[in-house]
């Protein structure tokens, strides 16, 4: 029998053979390290803003939405939810068809729609509604939202799904609290 024996030649085939797989795995590695990476630099993070603001002689309500990610956030859809129900995001529409006696109440307000495709670039603020109340009729205002004086709550709720430029889908909610939601 004879033995077979490793000559030099094999040796230095099977190292470049291992190197070379090495080197392949590594790759891999560093793309999946670096398409990472691409797709967090541009990850858009949406955060609603919400205040009440008390001024002389009348208080104003708002609600908005801010991209507070890297980058931009692309509007998927948008939707109001009340009653078991869900609206377009038109809280002018809204308040007409479920509080028809806001108009004696609020003596200005403002709406914006945010259309679907619509994108909110980083660090920018879209204002969705705005209302302003008298301070002698916020008694009624509060009444008319069934909700208590002095209230920060709202009787809806917004949603809004929206998707990075990579088509990574979020939904973010006023009344849910923390991160958006991935889908």
């Amino acid at each position: 029998m004879k033995k077979k024996i490793l000559n030099t030649e094999k040796i230095i085939g099977f190292s470049a053979i291992f190197i070379s797989l090495l080197t392949l795995i590594i790759f891999l590695y560093q793309t999946k390290i670096i398409s990472k990476q691409a797709r967090l630099s541009v990850t858009p993070r949406l955060t609603f803003t919400a205040g009440v603001g008390h001024f002389d002689d009348v208080i104003k309500f708002s609600i908005g939405i801010k991209n507070n990610g890297l980058g931009p956030a692309i509007i998927d859809s948008t939707a109001i939810f009340a009653n078991n129900k869900y609206y377009p995001l038109n809280f002018k529409d809204f308040t007409k068809k479920n509080y028809p006696q806001a108009d004696t109440i609020i003596s200005n307000s403002s709406t914006n729609i945010i259309a679907r495709g619509a994108t909110i670039l980083p660090n920018n603020e879209v204002q969705i509604a705005e209302a302003v109340v008298p301070n002698e009729k916020i008694a009624s205002y509060y009444k008319m939202y069934n909700l208590p004086i002095g209230s920060t709550d709202f009787p809806f709720d917004v949603i809004i799904y929206y998707s990075s430029i990579y088509e990574e889908k979020w939904k973010v909610s006023l009344k849910t609290v923390g991160h958006p939601i991935e889908l």
